[in-house]
């Protein structure tokens, strides 16, 4: 069966706010791959995360376990702060509730546990947004055309060059061309959890004053399982109170 502690854990981790500053004039080119690598250059991802440029998020996550028939099952939510201290983050579980019931100190007590033994640490530099500098190589991209919803809007399409290249995805992007800003992201990991069988992801982006694009709300659906146990979840998670250390940058360029 699919661990929902190890989807739980990708999922608050799996890319954490990636904000987006806003291009200096319209982008002329509609080659894919300037394209990606224009994205590449304005969008932030887990490097910067990890490199201290990101103080402070929340994070509100809803895990739904549904039966065969789509119902749900059980409801497990919870409110997350990550803080970056000295190089280092720190996982704070503000409140939690499970099917209802309040869970807060139990799954802090788990997680505690769970950190003495060096357990719960998300392994950042497997997250890599596609047209990030350390996984654009690993794709190949293709522009899909206009957005059917908005025409001034451009699908780009990614996958992996090598099949057998390790966190490599799939899936496609829709992008503001005029401001470079990134809007949404959809693919499927080529590397799924254990027992996994399928994972879909989006990621939805917000402007944010001072900022640019960030991430604000990611969804997953997921199932597998083990012989005759199936197991499905549907995962939630919302981004916000984004804090960026002291005296950084405003990203949002003063002619927008």
């Amino acid at each position: 069966m699919i661990r929902l502690s190890t989807l739980v854990t990708v999922v608050t981790l799996l890319l954490a706010p990636a904000p987006v500053r806003a291009m200096e004039g319209p982008l002329v080119s509609r080659d894919a791959e300037a394209l990606a690598r224009r994205l590449g250059e304005t969008t932030w991802g887990m490097e910067e995360l990890l490199a201290g440029k990101v103080e402070q998020v929340v994070v509100t996550l809803r895990v739904e376990e549904l039966d065969g028939e789509g119902q749900v099952k059980h409801v497990q939510e919870r409110v997350d702060r990550f803080r970056l201290k000295d190089g280092q983050q720190h996982r704070e579980i503000l409140q939690a509730r499970k099917d209802g019931e309040d869970a807060t100190a139990a799954l802090r007590k788990d997680l505690e546990e769970r950190q003495r033994k060096g357990q719960g640490r998300a392994e950042f530099s497997s997250v890599n947004l596609p047209f990030a500098s350390t996984s654009l190589a690993l794709h190949r991209f293709s522009l899909a055309g206009p957005d059917p919803k908005d025409p001034q809007r451009v699908r780009l399409r990614f996958e992996p060059r090598n099949d057998k290249a390790p966190w490599v995805h799939k899936g496609e992007a829709l992008v503001n061309p005029s401001t470079g800003q990134l809007l949404r992201l959809d693919y499927s990991p080529s590397i799924l959890p254990d027992m996994a069988e399928r994972v879909d992801v989006r990621m939805e982006f917000r402007p944010q004053p001072g900022v640019g694009q960030v991430l604000d709300t990611l969804h997953v659906e997921a199932e597998g399982g083990f012989l005759f146990y199936k197991k499905r979840l549907r995962i939630t998670a919302r981004y916000s109170q984004l804090v960026l250390p002291s005296g950084t940058t405003a990203l949002v360029s003063s002619s927008q």
